[in-house]
């Protein structure tokens, strides 16, 4: 079975990334809360996977926007949509729309299936999601939906409905005009999708979650095949979790975040270094004290000749890593100091 939709999840804030947005044939933001809030709050099981549900807002180099996850460990391990999270500039997750808002690191994606791992900084102590991994799902079970529909940024909301079809292949909206690629084994579900809900959990009448909610379907007054969005069934990303978090070599899985000083820098004809031309306030390098119109000379006993030495010597790092930077400053002195590298977009 196969159909056309868009992937469902990030609402963007300020600019709307079309493979990261799913629209229903339903009305405004309003109208959207409002018939999904006539649905009652998660009891249960469904109350407990409610409170292990994340949502993830994200920096884009044009705006923002926003998705679900859910915790699969303590840690703050957190499984969600590659489409979430991908090319952001930095993250952040909020469990259930309350408490402590965290900073988030892309730890690895598989766009082909569409899955990626995030990890909360700092996080610890957290609830996870109840998970039904039998792999057992039928054509008519009752499921919910829950997630930060619309970018909303609350608690989690609900939308309920069936699985309407198994093994679905969908062919979704890519992020270039033209362009679409396709998921396949989707469990398709009358539950009405809604952007922001990408990445988070589809529960069964238990309220143990099988599958991540991932598409809705774009333009469409009537649900195609019945189905109003479409999850990939949790035994599979999680499968694929479990790759990206042992390292596994894979021709599919990308790593996450990288590690940057925060830095622009340039070759100065005459100067040996790479001269620092900007800096990014927050970050690692602004935060050690570099500015603009230092020279970085070496980083880890690796000597620094130009601009191409210094984006070689940071290839491979990871956000965390401490890394020891020499820089001269104009009035020629030397600082040194052991720098922690901030999060940049995934590599």
């Amino acid at each position: 079975m196969s159909r056309r939709a868009a992937l469902a999840a990030g609402v963007a804030v300020i600019v709307l990334c079309t493979a990261a947005l799913a629209t229903l044939a339903v009305t405004s933001r309003a109208g959207h809360l409002a018939g999904r809030g006539a649905t009652p709050a998660p009891t249960g099981r469904a109350a407990t996977a409610a409170d292990a549900v994340v949502n993830i807002n994200g920096v884009l180099p044009g705006g923002r926007i926003a998705g679900t996850g859910m915790v699969i460990a303590a840690d703050g391990i957190v499984l969600t949509n590659n489409h979430v999270v991908q090319g952001t500039e930095s993250l952040t997750g909020q469990i259930a729309g309350a408490g402590p808002v965290y900073q988030a690191t892309v730890l690895g994606v598989d766009p082909t299936d569409d899955v990626a791992i995030v990890r909360l900084e700092g996080a610890r102590g957290l609830r996870t999601v109840p998970l039904d991994t039998n792999g057992v799902v039928t054509a008519g079970d009752q499921v919910t939906g829950i997630g930060n529909a619309l970018g909303a940024d609350g608690a989690p909301v609900p939308a309920t409905g069936a699985v309407t079809a198994l093994n679905e292949t969908l062919t979704v909206a890519g992020e270039s005009p033209g362009i679409y690629e396709t998921l396949n084994g989707l469990i398709g579900i009358s539950a009405p999708i809604q952007p922001g809900d990408s990445g988070g959990p589809l529960l069964n009448s238990a309220g143990d979650v099988i599958g991540m909610d991932t598409a809705g379907v774009r333009g469409a007054s009537v649900p195609i095949n019945g189905s109003l969005g479409d999850a990939i069934p949790i035994t599979r990303a999680l499968s694929v979790a479990h790759d990206i978090l042992s390292g596994v070599t894979s021709p599919y899985i990308q790593s996450g975040h990288s590690g940057v000083l925060g830095v622009s820098a340039a070759d100065i004809t005459g100067v040996d270094g790479a001269a620092v031309t900007s800096v990014t306030p927050g970050d690692a390098a602004a935060t050690a004290g570099i500015v603009g119109g230092d020279v970085i000379t070496s980083i880890d006993g690796v000597a620094i000749h130009s601009h191409a030495d210094l984006t070689a010597v940071r290839a491979g790092r990871r956000p965390g890593d401490t890394v020891t930077v020499v820089w001269r400053d104009p009035a020629g002195a030397i600082h040194r100091a052991s720098i922690a590298l901030s999060p940049g977009p995934p590599a």
